[in-house]
């Protein structure tokens, strides 16, 4: 807490339209910032007064004001420290973001408690937390890609390895169960991993195994981890994936709907997207990916029986999910085996480019001619996934967060729009626009909301105490300006405060993003270990 909110304040916002997100006091016009947390929260009159020499003045213009953005769903450790510029988080915090959960969709390249003490000896320009991926705690264990039913001794190692990352600070585990190697686990397994996370009162995060033909049992697995483990779950990046399967988003939300209702705490958190991101590896059907990648390419691929299998199941989804249509599905970037470079192009651009006619069978050659390059995300691309009704339909759902599913990936291109305009999508297109939801709900969606799923008491909230994160946008201009082909920052966010420090600010020349590489050792951001302050 500030000694005192009666001094000088070290910032002050003025004449905004701040949505707390407390009850206690849900609206006001004006807040003040001291020693990086707030200080008040009243009218201009009682704000003003605590206005010093040293104090910055934010005129706000009517503009909102309201909690720093938190992202509970991204894959930001998984390029952090590839360059000091990532330690920045530019496209995140441009973007509103003042809080990140990483290590989601089971993925991990090193284990919790390493990853956040090298964080305290460079902390980060966000506040970062991490979940535990089940992935990497099999991999760590020695469990075998393929492997299904383990021994009690595997299990074991595994329990043992996920107490250590709750006592280290994680916030839960995250599974990716359409992925090597949590696609072979079992949901045993899954449930004797969960009951530890459960334990230290962590909660469990799943990209579950479908997103499409086997959605409604996927949520019901999700629902059943949940119940007899006691974690409380959250379903990753939630969608109904493929035409052929839109008509289960009712049958999915009215899953959730009655295990809340039976006392199961179940909540996810979604981007508000048509399309998702993608690599060669979606298209395989999972029995063939469950060995590992090393007998996918060097033997399945190598007999020919094996391969038209494969090559059938591609076929299929390609026809079901989307019609037949290769301009559905892009390519971000992929060299071919003649040392071109592909980027931003549709499956049927580059078949028509080569002098080859599209059409199912020709796209699931390519995809598999693609599959030996998919290495450190080397060939990532887009696909239409699910319809615009879906995603109001999820956006609807008040225990359902905002993310990006994103990376930190400094401007770079071509990328899923998702890491770069996520949060201001909403504002502008779901709120301003399309009146898909009201403006309070969706901030809520993207402050409190996400907060409380992880358990943070002093972030998502403006009230006196709380750290002051902060985001002031312009309700009228809000919105998602970044492509496929080019990253931008959004329009609309004006200024962006972490731990009341002004990192966005866009009274200032340029693009208002206040922070560089060269000022890592001062950067504002925090580490955040579940059940700690911070």
């Amino acid at each position: 807490m500030p000694d005192s909110p009666h001094g000088p304040a070290d910032v002050v916002v003025l004449d905004a339209t701040v949505l707390t997100m407390d009850p206690a006091r849900p609206r006001a016009a004006a807040l003040a910032i001291t020693g990086g947390r707030i200080s008040q929260v009243g009218d201009r009159a009682e704000v003003a007064a605590l206005i010093g020499p040293g104090t910055d003045v934010i005129e706000a213009d009517g503009r909102v004001a309201c909690p720093g953005f938190v992202d509970i769903h991204t894959h930001t450790d998984l390029d952090l420290f590839r360059d000091p510029g990532h330690l920045l988080f530019k496209n995140y915090l441009m973007q509103g973001i003042t809080t990140v959960l990483a290590g989601n969709c089971g993925m991990a390249e090193m284990a919790p408690g390493e990853l956040l003490g090298r964080l305290d000896q460079a902390p980060p320009a966000v506040n970062f937390g991490t979940l535990a991926g089940h992935g990497y705690v099999r991999d760590a264990c020695g469990v075998p890609a393929g492997a299904e039913e383990l021994s009690g001794e595997q299990i074991d190692a595994m329990r043992d390895l996920l107490g250590k990352a709750m006592a280290d600070g994680a916030f839960g585990m995250s599974t990716g169960l359409e992925y090597v190697p949590g696609l072979s686990s079992r949901t045993a397994e899954l449930i004797a991993c969960a009951t530890v996370v459960a334990e230290h009162g962590g909660f469990y995060a799943s990209h579950m195994r479908s997103e499409g033909d086997h959605l409604l049992a996927a949520v019901e697995e999700g629902i059943r981890i949940g119940r007899d483990s006691g974690a409380r779950v959250q379903l990753s990046h939630l969608k109904t994936d493929g035409v052929c399967n839109w008509w289960k988003t009712d049958a999915v939300i009215g899953a959730i709907e009655a295990a809340r209702a039976d006392g199961i705490d179940v909540a996810g958190d979604q981007y508000p997207y048509t399309f998702f991101g993608w690599n060669p590896s979606i298209f395989i059907p999972g029995e063939h990916l469950a060995a590992g990648r090393a007998t996918l390419l060097d033997t399945y691929l190598t007999d020919p029986r094996h391969r038209l299998r494969i090559k059938e199941g591609i076929v299929d989804r390609i026809v079901r999910y989307h019609g037949g249509d290769g301009d559905l599905v892009v390519v971000f970037d992929w060299t071919d085996g003649d040392g071109r470079r592909w980027q931003g192009t549709t499956l049927a651009g580059i078949l028509t480019a080569r002098g080859l006619t599209p059409g199912p069978e020709a796209e699931a050659e390519l995809i598999l001619k693609m599959l030996p390059d998919e290495r450190s995300d080397a060939v990532m691309g887009s696909d239409l996934s699910t319809s615009d009704d879906a995603v109001r339909r999820y956006l609807s759902l008040p225990y359902l967060a905002v993310c990006t599913d994103g990376f930190n990936q400094p401007w770079l291109a071509p990328c899923h729009p998702r890491s770069y305009g996520a949060f201001p999508k909403v504002l502008g297109e779901y709120v301003r626009e399309k009146r898909a939801l009201p403006l309070e709900t969706a901030v809520m969606k993207m402050t409190s909301l996400p907060a409380s799923l992880m358990g943070l008491t002093d972030r998502g909230v403006l009230r006196a105490g709380a750290w002051a994160d902060v985001v002031v946008f312009d309700e009228a201009t809000v919105g998602e300006r970044a492509t496929f082909d080019a990253p931008a920052a959004p329009a609309g966010i004006d200024f962006v405060l972490v731990n009341g420090v002004v990192v966005v600010d866009r009274r200032a020349s340029g693009d208002g993003f206040r922070l560089d590489a060269g000022a890592s050792g001062a950067l504002p951001g925090r580490v955040l270990r579940r059940g700690l302050a911070g």
